[in-house]
């Protein structure tokens, strides 16, 4: 059992910018495994990622750093935590079920979903990533006590997995996916296939109520395709700041994690019309 980060504090919204990354439109669809089937559920109403953990923070001395890493694939150490934590605050706010299919991860963003495979039995669950950890030897995740029961792993405490991120988990906790046994699991679908199709889209930037606030704010990205165009909110007319468009959700999903990386938290897809 690792030692659990404390949940973060969410960073305040910078002066000047009224719904930076709102959700002035309906996300897109995130395409899951389903475990019972072996085909794919689709999440209609994505949570975004809690701000707060996406910014680098320090633990025994060592700085991480959280990224959108859309090609995450790593093998590992995995552990489980489960009563000490129980009823307690997640980093994403949420509160721990240790029954339930989750687990905590040092960088991925939060939260999101992971398929997790023990290399030992070759079975697969997808689980929801909603704490940081863990912070102990070469683990690279922490299971709660449910995810390592459908694993298998519970009673041995240490197993060696495959970590892989999928994408942005569902609104309200949990997977998305009906609960069933693990599964045995075969090659995972193409990266695309995944994460949508090839139309253009685009990454909102911000969204302003005044257009020269937009423009403004716009100059910061000359030379990156980008653009202000006037649209709707709640009855109000806002601005807001659109860089590409992009060849499919994939590449525009590479685009905002790269904005990520230099501080623009809020950024959100949206779909070309």
């Amino acid at each position: 059992m690792s030692r659990r980060l404390p949940m973060f504090v969410l960073a305040v919204l910078s002066s000047g910018l009224v719904a930076c990354g709102g959700r002035a439109d309906a996300p897109s669809p995130v395409r899951v495994p389903d475990r019972a089937s072996g085909s794919h559920t689709a999440i209609a109403d994505p949570a975004p990622f809690v701000r707060g953990t996406l910014r680098p923070y320090v633990i025994r001395g060592r700085t991480y750093t959280p990224v959108i890493d859309e090609s995450y694939d790593q093998t590992g150490t995995a552990s489980w935590y489960g009563d000490a934590f129980h009823g307690r605050p997640t980093a994403t706010g949420e509160i721990y079920d240790m029954n339930g299919i989750s687990a905590a991860h040092r960088t991925l963003p939060l939260p999101s979903l992971a398929e997790v495979t023990n290399l030992e039995t070759g079975q697969s669950i997808v689980v929801r990533l909603n704490d940081r950890g863990p912070f102990v030897g070469d683990r690279i995740i922490d299971l709660s006590r449910g995810a390592a029961d459908a694993l298998g792993i519970r009673n041995q405490g240490l197993a060696q997995v495959r970590v892989r991120y999928i994408g942005q988990a569902p609104q309200g906790g949990g997977t998305g996916q009906p609960a069933s046994p693990a599964r045995q699991t075969g090659p995972r679908p193409d990266t695309e296939n995944d994460f949508g199709d090839t139309d253009p889209w685009f990454v909102q930037a911000g969204t302003f109520a005044s257009r020269s606030n937009a423009e403004t704010f716009r100059r910061r990205f000359d030379g990156a395709r980008a653009r202000v165009e006037e649209t709707m909110v709640g009855g109000r007319r806002m601005y807001r700041v659109l860089i590409g468009p992009w060849t499919g959700r994939h590449e525009a999903e590479r685009q905002r994690s790269t904005l990520a990386g230099q501080g623009l938290l809020d950024a959100i897809l949206v779909r070309a019309q």
